[in-house]
């Protein structure tokens, strides 16, 4: 396994291709069931006041009080959270919050991925910085996430963009350019739910019903 930065900022972690049925799940609300940023967040705030890091209990409040004030996007907040969370937090932290969420993994959703044999994508916006430990632990092949901030024009892995770079991962690696099969729970994926042959949506709200119907997308319930 090894790290290629993509267009100069998207970083994805590669393993094995298997074939060429491409399978692409969400992680937010669709591999699990919770909004992993804000346990991120959660979690960032108690190991930093749990090791006497108070300017960056203060930083992250200030953060945390500047987005309820929408003084801050949510993109800006992620952006500065992910900036502490680079220098305050090791890999021994990031995998006990991962191995924490494994109540919330949709048990169906993993079931599935491993008994088909295709080549599986996590793509997400939540923050590579973690995401990539679920890479790991539950053997998706490849993985599409918020990359880490050091990079020049830094995006959120969201909507549009996420779809851009979804399709600049299969066009590198020589993937089959077309979705077999995408799991999400929501429509801000719906530039990837139209390119997918088929959408399985996981406990999705009535906008999201109702976008994919006036979409014409071909999807089912799972």
């Amino acid at each position: 396994m090894f790290y290629l930065d993509v267009l100069g900022q998207w970083t994805i972690k590669v393993g094995t291709k298997l074939n060429n049925n491409i399978v692409v799940v969400d992680l937010d609300g669709t591999f699990v069931s919770v909004n992993t940023f804000h346990k991120w967040i959660k979690f960032l705030f108690i190991e930093e006041v749990k090791h006497i890091h108070f300017s960056s209990v203060f930083q992250i409040l200030r953060i945390i009080s500047m987005r309820y004030l929408k003084l801050i996007n949510h993109s800006e907040m992620k952006f500065k959270i992910l900036k502490i969370s680079e220098q305050a937090i090791n890999e021994k932290q990031i995998i006990t919050f991962v191995q924490s969420l494994h109540k919330y993994v949709n048990h169906d959703v993993l079931t599935f991925i491993k008994s088909k044999p295709s080549t599986t994508i996590l793509a997400t916006a939540a923050p590579l910085l973690y995401a990539e430990k679920f890479k790991d632990i539950y053997s998706f092949q490849y993985i599409l996430a918020t990359p880490y901030t050091g990079g020049d024009n830094w995006e959120e892995n969201i909507r549009d963009i996420k779809k851009r770079n979804l399709i600049s991962l299969l066009k590198t690696y020589g993937l089959n350019q077309q979705v077999s099969i995408f799991f999400t729970d929501h429509y801000d994926d719906l530039p990837i739910m139209k390119y997918a042959d088929l959408t399985y949506l996981i406990n999705p709200n009535d906008k999201t019903i109702n976008l994919t119907k006036k979409e014409n997308i071909s999807c089912d319930s799972f």
